[in-house]
């Protein structure tokens, strides 16, 4: 399976930084792994064929949530566990390993109690306690500039860039690019492999990361999750 990932890694950065954040292995076969992120509790599948996937699948009874790093397996996860997902996902991975250049225009820093608020109140997939949980591992991020706060970035839990939001009267300055742009950096910085996941019809999200320099996995991954939870 090493030489599997390594000769995708656009479709698997999930799972090789999963294991490098020490993520436990829950099965594992020639064609396929099922690994669970330690810090996140993400369970993620990655399998070059159906039946192997199936067989790694079986060593847990049921999954609420279940990321799929390529497509192959989403009709069967769907059929048998009862997972649906509405918007497959373009997976964007830095590769470059090299900090990119920064302006200097905005006075990034960890977001403060006031700033959280805010970034509840206006981030479009708002999960207030994942916000919290972002802010307190000191990983999401409120830029200002001329000492308004303009924007913010982060990382969800289980590893991937996300959250960037710049607030409408402060777009068009480039600062959707400079917020991103010190995310990598940040990560590169902690020996990780920057990555995101852009919803299939976020056409400038997409511009945006190619623009940065992130490559485009060929396959969509899926958030799998049940029917009852959004």
């Amino acid at each position: 399976m090493r030489k599997f990932w390594e000769q995708d890694i656009l479709q698997n950065i999930i799972v090789i930084e999963f294991l490098k954040r020490g993520a436990d292995i829950l099965a594992q076969n020639d064609g396929a792994i099922l690994v669970r992120d330690r810090l996140s509790g993400v369970i993620c599948l990655s399998a070059n064929d159906e039946s192997s996937a199936a067989d790694a699948l079986e060593a847990c009874g049921d999954y609420d949530l279940l990321l799929l790093s390529q497509p192959l397996m989403f009709g069967y996860v769907h059929k048998k566990y009862n997972l649906v997902c509405e918007r497959p996902c373009f997976q964007g991975v830095y590769t470059k390993g090299n900090p990119l250049p920064l302006k200097g225009d905005l006075k990034i820093a960890v977001a403060d109690d006031k700033e959280l608020e805010k970034i509840i109140a206006t981030y479009e997939f708002a999960d207030p306690e994942g916000l919290k949980k972002a802010q307190k591992r000191g990983m999401l991020f409120a830029a200002h500039t001329d000492g308004q706060f303009c924007g913010y970035i982060g990382e969800h839990e289980e590893g991937s860039m996300g959250m960037l939001h710049v607030f409408p009267e402060f777009r068009g300055r480039g600062y959707a690019y400079e917020l991103e742009s010190f995310m990598i950096n940040k990560k590169l910085s902690e020996g990780s492999t920057p990555y995101c996941h852009i919803i299939y019809d976020n056409a400038v999200s997409l511009s945006l990361q190619k623009k940065l320099g992130l490559e485009i996995a060929a396959q969509y991954i899926f958030w799998a999750h049940k029917k009852d939870e959004q």
